[in-house]
């Protein structure tokens, strides 16, 4: 999608910063619904490979997703075969969760096309430029986490 040059508003850091996360949006989500899945799919996909086995609570305490929705989120994991969920053996009221390989095949294709979108969408930027930019952001988020003065 082409965003419009919409002139004095580009002076406003926060505006770039929403044009250009909805065009990264935009683009990621076109490459994982080919997958059958949603961009936060892949987040928990990537969680889950990190530190599985993983409970379904603390996936979702890591996501910041809330637990009720998490179940809804892990039954389209389990429907398309990328996760199992399994009775935890320390703690028969929670569930672990594992990648299959199915889902490990998936994640891998997944990983591959986040890096040439990534190529792609960050072409304009030097090395140097993009690893600046990923700093200040990674700067940034860890920010959120905080709370307010």
């Amino acid at each position: 999608m082409k965003f419009p040059d919409h002139g004095a508003v580009n002076v406003y850091t926060g505006f770039l910063l929403r044009k250009v996360s909805a065009a990264s949006f935009e683009a990621w989500t076109a490459i994982v619904s080919r997958h059958g899945l949603h961009p936060m799919h892949f987040g928990l996909l990537l969680l889950i490979d990190a530190e599985e086995p993983v409970s379904q609570q603390e996936l979702s305490r890591r996501s910041g997703i809330d637990p009720s929705t998490m179940v809804a989120r892990m039954d389209v994991l389990v429907g398309e075969g990328l996760v199992e969920r399994t009775r935890s053996e320390e703690d028969r009221r929670s569930y672990e969760i594992r990648l299959t390989e199915h889902g490990r095949d998936v994640l891998a294709k997944l990983r591959a096309e986040a890096k040439a979108q990534g190529d792609r969408f960050f072409a304009p930027l030097t090395d140097e430029e993009r690893g600046q930019l990923h700093e200040l952001l990674a700067k940034l988020a860890a920010g959120l986490d905080e709370p307010p003065a």
